[in-house]
């Protein structure tokens, strides 16, 4: 073999002594293979590296054995619909999903990328972390697999599904610029995690229209980093009161942090989430939030990675307000 290549079955086939058929179903636990030949098949097969191709399965039985889905947090259960969306989607056709998470960390998706692709599934769902490294790498070494982005900003290429990120800001800001607020923090991961730029773009340019006071509070996405951030704002007399957040997970920690300072949600701090959770209107105050079906962004992914050879394309999930509590009413 060639160095750097990837060892095949024939490979695997000509190191044992057998055909490859008979080495296909040696690996596979299939057909009538002598026991002393599955060892040999087996054998062989670890001693070379080989790892089963997902695509080869996939178009020997015309169907994607199984789709993986790589999340940025799954913490937030927002994740948990979308697998839910993919699953009704994958069960329905003989397939399931591997899920991983990369915990909002580029190395640890980079490497979950490279473990999907090595033998694991046939097709791949993502939420990038920043950057496209991971998308491009999938791309370049496995361009006969299928990949789709998900709550990412679109790219050239790549099937992007997601919620209508530029109309959910502009909706929120413009309810927030309607009670009186003329200072919004807009909290988002820092330039080099950001994947959903634009939401940023978005918030930007409404902000300029309305005559605000835009202010871009970069933060590492998780619970305790984003309640670190608010808790500062708040400790500052002259901090920010009134968060625009990209989920409910992480407006969440905004009430925590708020209850900490001992300052009410929805009276001296403003807050409104994007995904509205279950959860979200059981706060209190209930928290005003951004909404759209999170399942039939995963019932997308799936449709999309099943059925290879579509064209590429940006596909768009309605979004629309949901008023509650958590915005305080700072008209004269």
């Amino acid at each position: 073999m060639a160095p750097g290549s990837r060892t095949t079955l024939r490979d695997v086939a000509r190191a044992a002594g057998v055909s490859v058929p008979q080495a296909s179903l040696a690996l596979n636990g299939q057909g009538r293979v002598a026991a002393s030949t599955v060892r040999r098949v087996r054998d062989a097969a670890e001693r070379l590296g080989y790892r089963p191709n997902p695509a080869a399965r996939a178009l020997r039985l015309g169907r994607v054995d199984a789709v993986g889905l790589i999340t940025r947090n799954l913490s937030n259960s927002y994740f948990l619909d979308v697998l839910r969306g993919m699953e009704a989607v994958t069960s329905s056709r003989g397939s399931h999903v591997v899920v991983m998470d990369s915990g909002y960390d580029p190395s640890t998706e980079l490497a979950a990328v490279h473990r999907m692709a090595d033998g694991q599934v046939s097709a791949l769902a993502i939420a990038p972390v920043g950057g496209t490294e991971a998308v491009d790498w999938w791309r370049v070494n496995r361009p006969e697999l299928p990949i789709v982005q998900i709550n990412t900003a679109p790219s050239p290429g790549v099937t992007t599904v997601g919620p209508d990120n530029p109309v959910a800001v502009t909706l929120a800001v413009d309810h927030l610029a309607g009670l009186g607020h003329r200072r919004i923090g807009f909290v988002t991961a820092p330039p080099a995690d950001a994947a959903d730029t634009d939401r940023t773009q978005a918030y930007l340019a409404r902000a300029g229209e309305l005559g605000l006071r835009p202010e871009i509070l970069p933060c590492r996405l998780r619970f305790d980093d984003v309640r670190d951030l608010v808790a500062d704002q708040l400790a500052d007399p002259g901090g920010v009161r009134t968060f625009l957040m990209n989920s409910d997970y992480t407006a969440s920690a905004v009430y925590r942090a708020a209850r900490d300072a001992g300052v009410e949600v929805g009276r001296e701090v403003s807050v409104v989430g994007h995904d509205d959770l279950p959860t979200s209107g059981l706060l209190a105050p209930a928290m005003t939030t951004v909404a759209f079906d999170r399942r039939l962004v995963g019932e997308i992914a799936a449709t999309e990675l099943l059925e290879p050879g579509r064209e590429t394309r940006t596909a768009v999930v309605p979004v629309h307000l949901v008023v509650r509590d958590s915005v305080a009413d700072l008209r004269p």
